[in-house]
């Protein structure tokens, strides 16, 4: 074998590490950092008080352009925020949000993936009833109340986000704080 050879196939099998590393971190790095950012924000969550809600609920305060509690927050939505834990027992989720524009209630799981959403359209004027269970609570699911929707969750701990739009603050502000204040993320007994 000519020293030309042996050089290239060094060579080759340097580059052929380097792409296998390459290829590992870049799949660690895609599978950990949603989970990462989403941990990050649940301890946050956990560790700001509840903002005034209740029912395992925080209401921050309306959004101005120095706050991150949200990632990427709108200052033209008002938000509602729920963390949760649904790996020993099902979440019961209600809200009857009258508000007088747009809202939405996401879930969204552990690895920061949005799994399910309603809206004010898709509503159509009726109240939200969701039970959210665990993957663990499959294949036999809870016993669903009359008129709840079984919502399945892929990860034991995520996040409900609510968003109201805000056409005037200032103008609304009773009626879109009450809307959000109906939001409830309790145990289901």
């Amino acid at each position: 074998m000519s020293a030309h050879r042996a050089a290239r196939r060094r060579w080759v099998l340097r580059a052929a590490v380097v792409l296998a590393v390459a290829a590992v971190v870049h799949g660690l790095a895609i599978w950990a950092a949603p989970r990462l950012i989403m941990g990050r924000v649940l301890a946050g969550i956990g560790t700001t008080g509840g903002g005034g809600g209740s029912g395992g609920v925080f209401l921050p305060p309306m959004t101005d352009a120095s706050q991150r509690r949200i990632v990427m927050p709108s200052p033209d939505l008002l938000y509602a925020v729920c963390p949760f834990d649904v790996a020993r027992t099902p979440l019961r989720i209600r809200a009857d949000p009258k508000a007088p524009g747009y809202w939405s209630i996401a879930l969204y799981s552990a690895s920061s993936d949005n799994f399910f959403v309603i809206n004010d359209r898709q509503a159509g004027g009726r109240p939200v009833d969701l039970v959210l269970a665990g993957p663990s609570a499959y294949p036999t699911a809870p016993a669903v109340p009359d008129g709840a929707t079984l919502v399945a969750a892929p990860s034991a701990r995520g996040m409900l986000l609510m968003r109201v739009l805000v056409a005037d603050y200032a103008a609304q502000r009773d009626q879109l704080e009450a809307a959000r204040a109906t939001l409830r993320c309790e145990p289901l007994r």
